[in-house]
């Protein structure tokens, strides 16, 4: 299930290109295609997904994500928000 998005989009662009080339149907296979381009521009990997990034309440100490930076190196922005506001 988890691959069910990205295969339909591979297989509906696939069929699009096939139609067009082997069956001589442009519009269909425009059709196809343009499904499979709409599809992936609205996938959830591509728009993200909406309301579950972490929003703090109040306001963010820059000084203390810094720090945290400093302390824990490779760790990145989103992670020093989220450890200073815990």
């Amino acid at each position: 299930m988890k691959y069910a998005l990205p295969v339909s989009i591979i297989v509906l662009a696939a069929s699009g290109l096939a139609v067009w080339l082997i069956g001589n149907s442009l519009m269909l296979g425009i059709a196809l295609t343009g499904l499979a381009l709409a599809l992936w521009a609205f996938a959830p990997s591509t728009i993200g997904r909406l309301g579950t990034e972490y929003r703090p309440s109040g306001g963010v100490d820059a000084k203390r994500v810094k720090q945290y930076r400093i302390d824990h190196p490779g760790a990145t922005i989103s992670d020093g928000v989220r450890a200073t506001h815990q």
